[in-house]
């Protein structure tokens, strides 16, 4: 029974001594919040899309390729004019690991992200004068998110500010993170 025991700590510190590094692809859906000028047109939006990420552990970081879709609906009717607000963005990002909270029974590591991101908005407005009429006013604003949270490893909850000139974000994300090749 003992030299069963001293062979497991021997290959379990051999498997922890190596590198480990993976592919990940990651689904996300959230809540986001306008701020200054558009929160006064617009109200709470969702938001879902994923993202495709690489880490090792040789590094703290997770760098990403992200996609996402956000749309934000009118508080009410003004004017008689009625306009949503849709934004579909692609960025890349990096995440930074802080050592772990907790490592015993789960793993809950703190984590700071930031993201620079090409967003393409499309504001779709309807109007009734004598009838109605809808057209689409389109965009594209480069700009970033910065934010933190805390990852359990293949869940996470992410609160970033997003900042687009003129339309500035905050976002509530919860994501899962899913391993497509590890390699030892």
């Amino acid at each position: 029974m003992q030299k069963i025991f001293i062979m497991i700590l021997i290959i379990n510190s051999y498997v922890f001594a190596q590198e480990i590094s993976g592919i990940f692809i990651s689904p996300y859906v959230g809540a986001r919040f306008p701020l200054e000028e558009s929160s006064k047109k617009h109200k709470t939006g969702f938001s879902f899309g994923g993202s495709f990420e690489y880490g090792t552990s040789a590094l703290p970081f997770i760098m990403k390729v992200e996609f996402n879709y956000t749309h934000f609906p009118q508080k009410s009717l003004f004017q008689n004019q009625y306009e949503s607000k849709s934004i579909t963005g692609v960025g890349i990002g990096l995440d930074y690991l802080f050592y772990p909270l907790i490592a015993s029974e789960t793993i809950l590591t703190p984590f700071i992200t930031i993201d620079l991101t090409y967003n393409y908005i499309e504001k779709q407005i309807l109007t009734y004068t004598y009838r109605f009429e809808n057209f689409t006013k389109p965009e594209q604003k480069f700009g970033f998110a910065i934010g933190g949270g805390f990852s359990f490893f293949l869940v996470e909850f992410t609160f970033k500010y997003f900042y687009l000139i003129y339309e500035p974000y905050l976002g509530i994300d919860y994501k899962l993170r899913l391993p497509i090749s590890i390699s030892y």
